[in-house]
């Protein structure tokens, strides 16, 4: 980025409560006697006609949309905010009124309300929290999110797991990477969402809050469905639920594939944030590639990323809405959608899911100062190797009884499940082959991450490329950071390893 560059989002930032309050003002309501070029609010008046007409004001939500539109503003509007700044002496020094808050820095606020789908608690003893290491107590006061200082700016990470306490008998499902100050808890369900697809009967769901529980991090369950795109196939596969239904089975939903920005507003929005507003849709790249890489697909936008019979494409929307404390909050809700397809008699039967679903909630104005962190936990999370495998199998067998079950009645339909059977059972075999398929560079590039190797073990981890920088202790805790020249040796308790990034 350009100095000049820099100047500007600095500028905008500094100058936003003191010229901008609520968003810059259309110019018919200014005075002739402020009305001048230097004036920011006249001067970027066209650039907020032409880059965010279509933002409310309030909320800093102009000053967002400048931000991010940065290289298409013009340099009337950029010169007089800087203007602005060099005489009232911000230009160069600190400011009267409140520093910006660095991108990467989670706020505090209110306690955040229910979660936006049925993550339901099992009555046992299934929930798992996050151990809370001897070292992370010490420094309880120094292991923020962020660094307090300007150029220390890292995030200090712990790696907390689901354990599925019910027929995996206690067996590790899913682990990821969370703030050390951050509570979790996390747990499987079995056969407990509201369709009856086989593929659903594991339910994984994972939240964690920070320590004032005012930023949230949930994981919601996949969802499934299946289609048949001739009549009478989707025909026989009701009447099928229908007679499942009378042995008392959930049916396996039947409805056409659609895209994940439809799935987030039809199936969570519309069911679970009924009272948000919908403020924006927009596509998910990082997520869609975490996606494919998990499923051994190349990723999009390289040779082979968009063919083949698997499809898959990610989304989030942001809301926001009034918790039940009373409190304006703002939340992310994204989720991707994997759909296989599968010819069978002359037609096309589509098997497809709603996978990494999740949501990402802040007090309201501090979404976008945590966005950095939502995506660094988002591109850690990832299913155990050995429990993925052996759930898959469960899943596998369930599929292939019910096939067996069918192999006098509707051949399309029996075909079918056998196809969703045997994809099944080479999702893990096609997820071994991704980790070294050709493409694995750009995969990792893609999807946001890089390898990163401990020198005294050997030992590698897949972390964020947004930090260069790694340090490693003995208790389960990671220092990321972007800065080259922080050491958490002698800033932060404990004794810290630096980890070599692996190009």
């Amino acid at each position: 980025m350009v100095r000049s560059t820099k100047v500007f989002i600095l500028c905008v930032a500094a100058v936003a409560q003191a010229l901008l309050i609520g968003g810059l003002l259309p110019p018919q309501v200014l005075s002739a006697q402020t009305a001048s070029a230097q004036d920011p609010r006249v001067a970027c008046a066209a650039d907020v006609q032409k880059l965010c007409s279509n933002v409310p004001q309030g909320g800093g939500r102009i000053i967002a949309c400048l931000k991010q539109h940065k290289d298409e503003v013009s340099q009337g509007c950029k010169q007089a905010i800087i203007s602005t700044m060099q005489r009232s002496g911000g230009g160069g020094g600190s400011t009267a009124g409140p520093a910006p808050a660095s991108a990467e820095q989670p706020e505090t606020g209110t306690t955040v309300s229910a979660p936006p789908g049925p993550a339901v608690q099992p009555d046992t003893g299934s929930t798992v929290k996050s151990p809370s290491s001897p070292a992370a107590q010490r420094q309880s006061h120094s292991s923020t999110t962020t660094a307090s200082g300007a150029a220390q700016r890292y995030f200090l990470m712990k790696q907390v797991k689901i354990i599925d306490q019910g027929l995996g008998q206690g067996r590790p499902a899913y682990d990821l990477m969370i703030p050390t100050t951050w509570q979790f808890k996390g747990w499987v369900n079995i056969n407990a969402t509201d369709g009856g697809c086989f593929a659903d009967w594991f339910a994984v769901v994972g939240d964690a809050k920070s320590s004032d529980n005012s930023v949230e991090m949930q994981i919601l369950p996949q969802s499934t469905w299946q289609y048949i795109d001739d009549p009478a196939g989707q025909q026989q596969m009701q009447m099928q639920n229908r007679k499942d239904a009378q042995f008392g089975m959930k049916p396996c939903p039947v409805r056409a594939p659609i895209q994940a920005a439809d799935f987030l507003r039809q199936d969570m929005i519309a069911k679970y944030r009924k009272s948000a507003t919908l403020v924006s849709v927009e596509a998910f790249p990082e997520l869609d590639q975490i996606v494919r890489h998990r499923l051994g697909l190349p990723p999009t936008g390289v040779a082979g990323g968009g063919a083949g019979a698997i499809r898959t494409n990610a989304a989030r929307a942001r809301v926001t809405f009034t918790d039940e404390k009373g409190q304006p909050m703002e939340e992310w809700t994204a989720a991707a959608i994997v759909v296989r397809a599968f010819p069978v008699g002359g037609h096309t039967a589509y098997d497809w899911h709603a996978v990494m679903v999740m949501s990402f909630r802040a007090p309201k104005g501090k979404l976008d100062s945590n966005d950095r962190l939502f995506k660094l936990m988002a591109s850690t999370i990832r299913p155990e190797p050995e429990w993925q495998k052996w759930s898959n199998g469960i899943i596998a067998g369930l599929y292939q009884k019910k096939q067996e079950e069918l192999a006098k009645q509707a051949a399309m339909i029996a075909a079918f499940r056998q196809h969703v059977a045997d994809t099944i059972n080479g999702v893990v075999a096609n997820s071994e082959a991704g980790a070294n398929h050709a493409v694995y560079g750009e995969s990792q590039i893609l999807r946001g991450v890089q390898t990163f190797r401990d020198p005294s073990t050997g030992s590698t981890f897949e972390l964020s490329n947004q930090f260069d920088h790694a340090w490693l202790n003995g208790s389960n805790e990671y220092v990321m950071s972007d800065d080259p020249t922080f050491n958490p040796n002698g800033n932060l308790t404990g004794n810290w390893s630096e980890l070599q990034v692996v190009r």
